[in-house]
């Protein structure tokens, strides 16, 4: 296996730990990109699990496959680069937890919590 996979987990409640918004992995090869959101907040983006989905409304395409992490204010550049050589370790472990609020342990340094997790409902 020569994928690399990236584990968010935003529930700090062992038991709780039962739906697509609690805890979500996603392989590094539908990351996106990164954006500020907010002074302290960081948006990571992924290839939809769900893909091409439409709002019935408006016709648009629907892409809310993120995670929002919390970092230093205004630390976008640094967490970014952290995250950037995190994700392209040489280690030969495919799994990389980014953000574990249950266990309290952060990839990097520059990411302090996990606000959320939005991973795209299928559409019935």
């Amino acid at each position: 296996m020569s994928e690399k996979y990236l584990y968010f987990r935003t529930q700090a409640t062992l038991a709780d730990d039962d739906a697509s918004a609690d805890s979500a992995m996603f392989p590094l090869s539908s990351l996106q990109g990164m954006v500020p959101s907010a002074d302290d907040t960081l948006n990571i983006y992924f290839k939809p699990m769900i893909p091409y989905q439409h709002d019935d409304q408006n016709g648009s395409v629907i892409n809310a496959d993120y995670v929002v992490c919390t970092i230093g204010t205004n630390d976008h550049k640094d967490a970014i680069a952290a995250l950037t050589r995190l994700f392209n370790t040489t280690s030969k472990d495919p799994f990389i937890s980014v953000a574990d609020d249950y266990a309290g342990t952060y990839g990097v340094a520059e990411v302090t919590a996990l606000s959320t997790i939005s991973v795209s409902a299928a559409v019935s």
